[in-house]
């Protein structure tokens, strides 16, 4: 019994014929028997070119669904991963090098067990059946990545190198001659209608719109884009039961031809048709941004031409990254020429330019960028002490300034060059009393590694007389204050001469009182700096006279 069920097991295994038929067309070849591919795991893949002549009887066009190899021993033989490809080719012979690609597998189990009687054929039945023009040649790929137990193949001499061997891992193969006893099963005839293609539309430098005809009762079709005179069929094929497709990637500038056919059914499909089609030159970048009279303001900014342009999308912001698709802020010209205003100053700004050329193509974003410098602005002084002796000038910081420069005289001469200076303030010690004077400022900056200076900032001032209060006895007085706005420092100047004991005081909107001084000398310094920022006024009073007068606080 157990006898019985090892008998029943050998026999389950053996899933192929294990005598097989004769087969309808033969390419006769004996007397060199071979032990590639399938008696070897070094040698284990081999590919053999045949042409249509080397059968009889000749093969006609239709479906390959078998293919044969004669035995040359006698053994049962299990291997591992077999797989058979078929392709149609130009090649008439081989030569040592990379394996030829672009074979569609047609047999591909993960084990196959058979067993070989010496001098009888044995099979492959397609699972995968292949459609033959019947007038092309063709290879025939047979490998294997493991064995027990191998068959050898009867083989013959051929004129020219029709076989290529090497292992199933290499990228590389030897060619040579030789070529083994061969038979096929073709059904004969185009078992399905085939797909006509037709005009290639929307055409650009990397896409393309391909399309075909509708195949009444059509089950699919399949197409693929190459670049190879019609002949050879590449992968990878795209299936798909449209009649046209959208294809991205193409060279630009270069001839693409479509391959596509037609399937009625699940495994039967028509002869291949082809359209040849141009893609157009490359939507190039443009390749310089130039840009030029920049100020703080303002710039000028052009770009070269290229081929097959429409127009041009540009955008001026200050984010380095490629615009997003759709922002709004992106502009579309035809002139490569533009002024810009209205610029802020001290600011990276970037340029990014696209080109648009026919059938919607477009190149990436070009990218430029400038930076729009801050001016070296004149100091605005400002004198907040003076007497008969001395005097303080000061002026706001300047923005980017490194320095000033100052010049003190006693003539409003422009100088040439001053004496530099940190601090945006001035004093001038050792003055002659009721004598005019000069300050001249101006200030030395550094923006984004540019090197500029402004021009001179004056100020002409008279100081105080030597005599005091009293001695303008005879003089109405007067009230002075500035600066006006007041940051910290109010200067009190009082004109003539006070009548008696004279005092002032400062209020706020409300009427309260926030300061009040003793007027003793021509000029008075208050500090405000504790003040909230508005209006405040100041009384004067003496003997004789009551002034008042209104001034800022920042």
């Amino acid at each position: 019994m157990r006898h019985m069920i090892r008998i029943l097991i050998c026999l389950l295994l053996v899933s192929y014929n294990l005598h097989a038929q004769t087969p309808t067309h033969i390419r006769s070849a004996s007397g060199a028997n071979n032990s590639f591919p399938f008696n070897t795991t070094s040698s284990n893949r081999v590919q053999n070119l045949f042409m249509p002549s080397d059968f009889i009887p000749a093969l006609p066009m239709g479906t390959i669904t078998k293919i044969y190899y004669k035995s040359a021993t006698s053994t049962t033989g299990t291997f591992s991963n077999v797989t058979i490809s078929i392709g149609t080719t130009t090649l008439t012979g081989f030569t040592s090098g990379p394996w030829n690609t672009g074979l569609t597998t047609v047999f591909g189990p993960a084990t196959y067990t058979n067993t070989f009687v010496n001098g009888q054929w044995f099979e492959f039945t397609l699972t995968n059946p292949f459609f033959y023009d019947g007038s092309s040649n063709f290879i025939v790929e047979a490998s294997q990545t493991g064995l027990t137990s191998g068959v050898i193949i009867q083989q013959g001499s051929i004129g020219g190198n029709r076989r290529m061997w090497g292992n199933v891992t290499a990228t590389t193969a030897s060619a040579g001659t030789g070529s083994p006893e061969f038979g096929i099963e073709i059904i004969p005839g185009s078992p399905c209608t085939k797909a006509i293609a037709t005009a290639t539309t929307n055409i650009n430098s990397t896409s393309a719109t391909v399309n075909w005809n509708a195949v009444p009762g059509s089950f699919r079709y399949e197409y693929l884009i190459d670049t190879t005179t019609p002949g050879k069929i590449y992968q990878p094929i795209v299936s798909t039961t449209a009649t046209s497709a959208f294809v991205t990637g193409l060279i630009p500038n270069k001839m693409h031809y479509l391959r596509v056919r037609n399937y009625c059914n699940a495994i039967s499909y028509s002869m291949w048709d082809t359209m040849a089609f141009m893609t157009l030159p490359p939507c190039n970048k443009i390749p310089k941004i130039a840009i030029g009279y920049v100020d703080s303001n303002s710039a000028q900014i052009q770009w070269d031409t290229a081929n097959n342009v429409v127009n041009w999308r540009f955008l001026i912001d200050t984010n380095r990254a490629d615009p997003a698709n759709g922002n709004p802020l992106i502009q579309v010209t035809t002139n490569r020429f533009r002024s810009l205003t209205g610029l802020k100053e001290g600011t990276w700004y970037y340029v990014h330019v696209k080109t648009r050329c026919v059938q919607n193509d477009s190149s990436g974003w070009a990218l430029d960028s400038f930076y729009t410098p801050t001016p070296c602005r004149k100091p605005v002084l400002q004198l907040s002490y003076i007497s008969a002796n001395n005097a303080v000038i000061y002026w706001n910081p300047v923005k980017t300034v490194v320095n000033y420069e100052y010049y003190f005289g006693s003539v409003s001469t422009i100088p040439a060059n001053g004496t530099p200076l940190l601090a945006p303030s001035l004093q001038t010690p050792y003055l002659q009393p009721n004598t005019s004077y000069s300050a001249h400022v101006r200030c030395n900056c550094i923006d984004n590694g540019i090197k500029s200076s402004s021009g001179w900032s004056s100020l002409d001032f008279t100081s105080e007389p030597p005599l005091n209060i009293s001695a303008n006895a005879h003089i109405k007085p007067s009230i002075e204050t500035y600066p006006n706005p007041v940051k910290n420092n109010l200067v009190i100047k009082l004109n003539g001469a006070a009548k008696g004991k004279a005092t002032a005081s400062i209020t706020d909107v409300k009427g309260a009182v926030v300061r009040s001084i003793v007027i003793d000398n021509a000029t008075t310094n208050v500090d405000v700096a504790g003040l909230a920022s508005g209006v405040y006024i100041l009384q004067y009073a003496d003997a004789e006279n009551n002034i008042t007068t209104k001034f800022t606080k920042e």
